[in-house]
């Protein structure tokens, strides 16, 4: 369908660069919450930092304004707990609706309704960017249904002529669409520090060597473009979370998926290093999820005997839950167990908080929250135990005359600050944002490969051992984020370790 027309007014300061439509798997409906139009709303988030944002207000007249472009990260619907179990800021499109109010301007007023033309038009914006990004209608979900807030409004309490079941009936052509499946292709969502933490609680006597390699489930299933975490969970599924308690293979094997064993009795295949191992499984798990070659010369013996494409999700990884009855294993629910085990890593170690609604007044803590630097505008300020004056005084910072010291604020919520030094909470009404010290805080940036294969490292030097590499494609050159730097080598955020920053370039 065609793209309706949008207005743009970028805000500067209210959103995370993440240049990267490939994240998006979620749309989330919200309401504005006030009586200002699509415009205004635009106007005043692109006029100063606010803690919060959205990427489109829709507005009375059916006018569409953009603030956040698609690809970045809007901070719309974070929050200090949730309802849903994987709809983030990271991974969603937020829209916000214009709306009227006939009476009580509460949060919790049933007086708030929505125009006809801001129905119709958010309507048709939401089926161009599912259509555009590939979203199902059971992905278009409330800011209610992340985080349990009464948003939007009239589609939470649903008592005027515009319902969210209308709303989910006109996105999805008037019946709602299946719960989408978790596709084995694309980017890895867990991070290896988390996979480390989930292995190292399932199995106390983890093996160094398996610690080593889990690196490579990330580097070698982004060079096929097959999630490497989905591969990681097969594995401690297989081999019992590399106890290899009950396993047809051992760890010497380098086999760390059952390759090879079609029947009981049978060792299955081996391979001569773990990247190798780890390499065919991710090569394997390609042969099923669709049909594109290799980008990597084949070292998966069983390559050929699968039927390419049979299987596009985890689901589908078991025979008996394949509609073509073909797939990776006969035991029944084997792709139901995969994922249980991928939703345990993802929880390991995760911390998400902040409010998402486009409001400077609440919380506003996620992934993404930077911390920074503040100092303080009077010479005695409170530190309480929560954020709020309800909360019990717990200290203070007290100046000295002409001397003020600087406070790192690691979180936000109804403008307090948390301090990182763990004394507790202070009103941010009595502080100042200042400049970092050069050195005291490192700013995450990107950069692009200099070469066509540059080898990832476990430490920073080449010293440390060799656990992966970047291979570009002839005629296009990916953006990494480097978020340290060490004696020229750069550390990767997905995880899998250090680059040489001398074959890099930095990149906007």
């Amino acid at each position: 369908m065609a793209a309706p027309k949008i207005e743009k007014l970028l805000t500067p300061y209210n959103f995370t660069n993440k240049d990267n439509a490939g994240r998006i798997k979620y749309i989330v409906i919200h309401y504005v919450g006030a009586l200002g139009g699509a415009e205004a709303n635009c106007k005043y988030y692109a006029s100063k930092y606010l803690g919060a944002s959205a990427h489109y207000f829709v507005g009375f007249n059916g006018e569409v304004w953009q603030s956040v472009e698609d690809e970045d990260i809007a901070w719309h619907c974070g929050a200090s707990s949730y309802k849903h179990a994987e709809c983030r800021n990271s991974n969603s499109i937020g829209i916000e609706m214009c709306v009227r109010n006939k009476g009580s301007q509460s949060a919790e007023s049933k007086d708030w309704y929505f125009e006809e033309a801001t129905v119709n038009a958010a309507i048709e914006l939401t089926k161009y960017l599912m259509q555009k990004y590939g979203v199902p209608a059971s992905n278009v979900i409330r800011h209610h249904d992340v985080t349990g807030k009464i948003c939007p409004n009239p589609y939470v309490y649903n008592s005027t002529k515009h319902t969210w079941d209308a709303f989910k009936k006109a996105i999805s052509g008037g019946t709602e669409q299946k719960d989408s499946m978790t596709k084995i292709t694309g980017k890895s969502e867990a991070t290896a520090e988390q996979m480390t933490a989930y292995i190292k609680a399932k199995n106390g006597s983890v093996a160094q060597s398996v610690l080593d390699m889990i690196p490579l489930y990330l580097s070698e299933g982004e060079a096929e473009n097959i999630r490497g975490d989905i591969a990681f969970a097969q594995s401690c599924l297989e081999t019992g979370n590399f106890t290899f308690s009950g396993s047809a293979v051992e760890l010497s094997q380098n086999n760390f998926c059952g390759m090879g064993v079609t029947q009981n009795g049978e060792t299955g295949n081996s391979f001569k290093t773990p990247q190798l191992g780890i390499r065919a499984q991710i090569q394997h798990l390609k042969a099923y999820a669709n049909t594109t070659k290799l980008k990597q010369e084949c070292v998966d013996p069983r390559f050929d005997l699968v039927s390419r494409g049979c299987a596009p999700y985890v689901e589908y990884l078991g025979i008996q839950e394949n509609p073509k009855s073909k797939g990776w294993a006969a035991g029944a629910g084997y792709g139901e167990k995969i994922l249980k085990i991928l939703d345990a890593i993802k929880e390991t170690g995760s911390s998400q908080a902040g409010d998402g609604s486009p409001k400077p007044d609440e919380t506003k803590k996620d992934d993404d929250f930077k911390e920074y630097l503040i100092t303080t505008t009077c010479d005695v300020l409170n530190i309480r135990s929560g954020a709020g004056t309800d909360n019990k005084v717990v200290g203070a910072i007290r100046e000295v005359a002409g001397k003020k010291n600087k406070y790192t604020i690691v979180e936000e919520k109804n403008g307090w600050g948390r301090l990182k030094s763990g004394a507790g909470w202070i009103s941010l009404s009595y502080t100042k944002k200042v400049a970092a010290s050069t050195g005291t805080t490192f700013t995450p940036y990107l950069i692009t490969t200099t070469c066509d294969v540059l080898n990832i490292r476990s430490g920073a030097g080449t010293g440390y051992s060799v656990v992966g590499a970047i291979r570009e494609v002839a005629g296009k050159k990916n953006k990494y984020t480097i978020v340290e730097e060490k004696n020229g080598w750069g550390r990767l955020k997905s995880g899998a370790g250090w680059i040489s920053l001398s074959y890099t370039k930095k990149a906007s």
